[in-house]
């Protein structure tokens, strides 16, 4: 059985984070590049709630004994198979996944307009699986 007040601390530090970002939404691209700290804390706090989202799904999917986690994504698949979200939200998941990768191992040098994009645009994302959450619990 899912553990409700794990899942609301999770929650509780998305929200945290989410606000974080927010704070920078009015910048435009030029203020925001040239901002000294504004990309640093959008994308430190974007990569705390992709984990938070992965600490989330991996523990619905482990105390509700749904599979085996093998890889970040895979709970995402995982609950998609349950019907927690649909395959095109599984896309935006998985690519959320990716994007955390590239910060936490610095594959690649993130570029300025992806950042930019992921905090005018993507923020929804969040939300809508923070209200798929919800429903579930």
């Amino acid at each position: 059985m899912v553990k409700r007040e794990i899942l609301e601390r999770k929650l509780l530090q998305m929200e945290k984070s989410l606000a974080k970002v927010k704070s920078y939404r009015p910048l435009s691209y030029e203020e925001f590049v040239n901002h000294p700290v504004a990309r640093d804390v959008v994308e430190y706090n974007l990569f705390i709630i992709i984990n938070c989202m992965i600490d989330i799904v991996n523990h619905i999917v482990a105390d509700d004994g749904l599979g085996e986690v093998d890889s970040l994504a895979e709970g995402f698949r995982i609950l998609a198979d349950y019907g927690y979200w649909t395959k095109s939200q599984l896309a935006v998941y998985t690519k959320m996944v990716a994007f955390r990768n590239m910060i936490a191992h610095q594959y690649t040098d993130i570029s300025a307009d992806v950042v930019y994009d992921a905090l005018q645009h993507k923020l929804e994302d969040i939300a809508t699986f923070k209200r798929q959450i919800m429903n579930k619990l």
